[in-house]
């Protein structure tokens, strides 16, 4: 994904992340309503 780009999740999904890239990885995530029954998987190595 190009620097600044944008992906919409469904609600529901199961997120996890994971950076294989030499740079930081700067992630905001926005919800609404607040989700309080997310799922949140291990991390990825």
């Amino acid at each position: 994904m190009p620097t600044g780009g944008l992906i919409q999740i469904e609600p529901g999904t199961p997120l996890q992340t994971v950076n294989h890239g030499d740079v930081d990885l700067v992630v905001y995530a926005h919800g609404a309503p607040p989700d309080h029954g997310a799922d949140v998987l291990d991390a990825a190595f």
